[in-house]
């Protein structure tokens, strides 16, 4: 499938749920989400529906997203289906906030990759920034995860926050086998708030370090790779502000509600539960609106990412 642009759509990121048991201050606060209920969320079967039309329009890559995905108890059935459907490139992100049994099930699971926020290396700071006292457990859940699948760290860049754990951070992704990708704040949501006093780029990380060189084509990603030579490390960065990837974009999102959206900035989506009554349809449909994908993203949006699912 490709847009107007003949760009490639070739991956789907898939909000699964809205609910979170985390109030991360650049995705959801607590005056924005005052429900947290499953209440109009897709049933799995809808979301069947949902990943079969995608894969018979070429859909090579799945990433099942939230709010925290892990919330929904269906959610390893739709990771069976999806792999089943031929569908074998299936990631998830998550907040890592995970029990035992939890772990293992993604442990024995289909899944290709997990990627896990994490923020801080400050159990305070952890507190703070997510409402929740967690950082023990999603310790806990990277350093078992690491084991079995490949595992990716995610740090969005807070400039009162994380800008002076930076190395921290690194060296602790290089010491559990994991991958750390540093994640340009953006102006979504409640982000708006803070995005002029907690905004940092990636060339403000980058000129911490000495030695460094970009490593080209390690995987068709929205990141871009760099050896960090200091740290004898692999660092990803996704300059979703400053450098921003609309020109190679491959992906499409669907929200907990069924709709789909071109982009992370647009607030205008087709509702696909309107043509579940045919598969064809349903493709067909999918297949007019990616074709209205714009070139570029707006330069901000009142969505809420958790909504969208980042």
């Amino acid at each position: 499938m490709r847009d107007g642009f003949s760009r490639e759509i070739e991956y789907l990121r898939f909000s699964i749920t809205e609910r979170c048991n985390f109030f991360c201050r650049y995705c959801r606060t607590r005056d924005v989400c005052a429900c947290d209920t499953d209440a109009g969320e897709l049933t799995k079967q809808d979301v069947f529906r949902i990943i079969s039309a995608f894969k018979k329009l070429g859909i090579k890559k799945l990433r099942l997203t939230g709010g925290e995905p892990f919330l929904r108890n269906d959610v390893f059935d739709i990771i069976d289906f999806a792999y089943d459907l031929g569908i074998q490139n299936i990631n998830v992100t998550t907040n890592g906030f995970l029990h035992d049994d939890c772990i293992q099930r993604i442990i024995e699971s289909r899944l290709s990759g997990v990627n896990i926020s994490l923020d801080t290396l400050d159990r305070q700071k952890y507190r703070e920034l997510t409402g929740v006292d967690g950082f023990d457990v999603v310790v806990n859940a990277i350093q078992t995860l690491s084991r079995f699948k490949r595992v990716k760290l995610n740090a969005v860049l807070l400039k009162t926050i994380n800008f002076d754990e930076v190395e921290d951070l690194i060296l602790f992704a290089k010491d559990n086998n994991a991958v750390i990708r540093f994640i340009e704040l953006m102006p979504i949501g409640v982000a708006n708030r803070i995005f002029e006093r907690e905004f940092v780029s990636t060339q403000d990380v980058l000129k911490r370090f000495k030695h460094f060189q970009r490593i080209e084509d390690r995987e068709k990603s929205v990141a871009e790779y760099y050896y960090i030579k200091d740290f004898d490390s692999v660092v990803g960065f996704i300059n979703a502000v400053s450098d921003h990837f609309c020109s190679r974009c491959n992906k499409v999102r669907v929200s907990a509600k069924g709709i789909l959206y071109n982009c992370l900035f647009d607030e205008d989506g087709l509702d696909l539960k309107e043509h579940f009554g045919s598969e064809d349809v349903l493709a067909e449909r999918i297949k007019q609106f990616v074709m209205k994908k714009k070139f570029e993203r707006s330069a901000t949006t009142n969505s809420m990412m958790f909504k969208i699912g980042g």
